[in-house]
């Protein structure tokens, strides 16, 4: 009996010997057989030195360089009605007059008074290098004098109200009154924007806050114009971070001699962060294994290594090589996970 159960231990034992060789041999074969056999189809890339671009996107806002609502300073009735909607005005240029009688008929009253307290100033002034009295009438004379002047300030300021201007070149917006009508004070006249430069509001997450700087380069697109893209540069950064979305509002200018974009307009805002000449490759030639990087280069005879490369900043779909492969050197893009060192490729696709 005893015999009997040593010879079924050696059975057991000589059983998992073979198991275990053959668990060793058949990966063995198999990659014997993928060396000398067929080989193993994937897609390939050149290592490229070209410009890294690292950017963000942003839906920005088209808000005119000046805008401003033209309203009424005072309550009268238009006299006079210069608005030809959509045209160009230069600054100081007429926009309305309102009814203006009444001021003008007061600031050449008080005009008048003037010259004649001033005429009775300068006699009273000759008057008191001789007479001791008449230094008295010559302090209320000048009094008076005083008191006309600041009148004729408040009279001519008045009637300058009565007469509308543009404050900077510009394109007047729709009318909103017409000649005759009788308007109140804060009444909306028409609009005014210059839109020789356009400005673009966006907002950016507070994670880039310290790489924005003024005079970084951005383009804009619009769904308008399809893929035509506006330069401009950042003009402005806000001093104040919105707390609910921790998100900063930067602004930027955009040349607009030719009035395609528009305040108000929805703008798609890429912001370049940095720009560099770089080696790089696909993002998708990467094999991580703990925390390290490694790509299958290709050998002259179409065999693959696998290569540990060190790596610098990525861009969707890029990644740059810092160490590990020069500019050139082909790389495994698809079918990674197929293969092992001393596999033998065959190259299909782009």
């Amino acid at each position: 009996m005893a015999k009997l159960h040593s010879k079924l231990i050696w059975l057991i034992l000589i059983i998992l010997l073979v198991f275990v060789a053959y668990l060793y041999w058949v990966p063995s074969q198999k990659v014997d057989g993928r060396r000398g056999g067929a080989a193993v189809a994937v897609s390939t890339a050149k290592v490229e030195t070209k410009a890294m671009i690292r950017s963000i996107s942003s839906l920005g806002t088209g808000i005119a360089n000046n805008s401003i609502t033209l309203t009424s300073p005072t309550s009268d009735f238009i006299t006079e009605l210069n608005i030809r909607e959509g045209k160009l005005v230069k600054r100081d240029e007429v926009i309305a007059r309102l009814h203006d009688v009444e001021e003008r008929a007061r600031v050449t009253e008080l005009q008048g008074i003037l010259v004649d307290q001033k005429r009775q100033l300068d006699r009273l002034k000759n008057l008191a290098t001789t007479q001791a009295t008449a230094q008295q009438m010559l302090d209320e004379q000048q009094t008076k004098v005083n008191t006309t002047l600041a009148q004729l300030d408040i009279a001519t300021a008045q009637l300058a109200e009565m007469t509308i201007t543009a404050p900077f070149d510009g394109y007047l917006g729709l009318r909103q009154v017409s000649q005759g009508a009788y308007i109140n004070t804060g009444t909306a006249i028409t609009t005014l924007d210059d839109l020789a430069v356009l400005r673009v509001a966006f907002s950016v997450a507070e994670h880039y806050l310290a790489e924005i700087k003024v005079g970084m380069p951005l383009a804009v697109t619009n769904a308008a114009y399809g893929d035509v893209r506006f330069a401009g540069t950042v003009s402005a950064i806000d001093t104040r971070l919105d707390p609910l979305t921790r998100t900063v509002t930067v602004h930027g200018t955009l040349p607009n001699d030719d009035l395609r974009l528009r305040p108000g307009m929805l703008l798609n805002v890429n912001l370049v962060l940095e720009q560099h000449v770089a080696k790089q490759i696909s993002e998708k030639a990467l094999v991580p294994q703990q925390q390290k990087q490694f790509v299958y280069k290709v050998s002259a005879d179409n065999t693959v290594q696998q290569v540990e490369v060190t790596i610098g900043q990525r861009i969707p779909g890029w990644v740059e090589i810092i160490g590990g492969l020069e500019e050139g050197d082909e790389v495994v893009v698809e079918g990674i996970q197929k293969l092992r060192s001393g596999v033998t490729i065959n190259r299909v696709g782009g």
